[in-house]
């Protein structure tokens, strides 16, 4: 079945008229027709089977058919500091972490980060890459969006996440550290914050700093990854080690 995202709360009556962007969607895209069904999410985790009851040139109402139990927020949340990349790779990281469960993503600025929008420019940014979190929840059955925050300072960001109990940061000189093993030492602590520099890698000092808010370098093994492939990697194991990549009748 065809998934639409819509804005929280707007699930909440029985009568359902969807926003115009996603009533574009619908019609131009899905190309659904009267009495046609569709689930509809909200990011927040309730989502329900709308039927569609009209359609016009721009607009789309539905009724609600049935709700679908809520999802709970992720028990194990994962939050991921990643220094912003040159181009798009952003995108390609925000889209693909989603679909992996990614939390929460926290975009970081750092020494060697080549990219620093002006203000105006950036609420661009952050608004397209909370759009490709949408879509993605949409296409891979997600109901918790990813959470894409604004943009921080490195500093900043280790010291938000200081009294987190698992600290992890990606450093290619790490020489005894694995992220298998680092994982492998988890308990029920959470949450869980990752860190990942940019192209050039995090500075020395950008390490030693991390290392005194309590973050562990670790190594992903001998080849060295570009940033967004070390993102989708480190998500990929993370949710692995908390037995996420399984089926959902498995045990547990």
């Amino acid at each position: 079945m065809h998934r639409v995202c819509v804005p929280p709360g707007t699930l909440a009556q029985p009568a359902v008229t969807l926003p115009p962007a996603v009533a574009h969607y619908v019609i131009h895209v899905l190309r659904l027709r009267v009495g046609d069904e569709l689930g509809a999410f909200d990011g927040t985790g309730q989502e329900c089977r709308l039927r569609v009851t009209r359609i016009s040139p721009t607009n789309v109402e539905g009724e609600r058919v049935a709700l679908l139990a809520t999802a709970a927020p992720c028990p194990r949340p994962f939050i991921l500091g990643q220094a912003v990349p040159k181009g798009t790779k952003m995108d390609l990281i925000v889209e693909k972490c989603s679909e992996l469960g990614l939390t929460t993503l926290v975009p970081l600025y750092t020494d060697r980060t080549v990219v620093r929008e002006a203000p105006e420019r950036l609420a661009g940014k952050i608004a397209r890459w909370q759009r490709i979190a949408a879509a993605a929840a949409r296409q891979c059955g997600r109901r918790m969006l990813l959470d894409v925050q604004s943009p921080m300072a490195l500093g900043d960001f280790c010291a938000c996440y200081r009294s987190a109990p698992v600290k992890l940061v990606c450093w290619e000189e790490e020489q005894h550290h694995g992220v298998r093993q680092a994982l492998a030492r988890l308990t029920d602590q959470s949450p869980i914050v990752v860190l990942i520099g940019p192209e050039g890698g995090l500075s020395v000092d950008e390490v030693g700093m991390a290392r005194a808010h309590g973050f562990t370098t670790v190594s992903l093994g001998p080849r060295v990854l570009r940033t967004e492939t070390a993102a989708i990697v480190l998500t990929s194991v993370v949710r692995y080690s908390l037995g996420e990549l399984e089926p959902q009748g498995a045990g547990g």
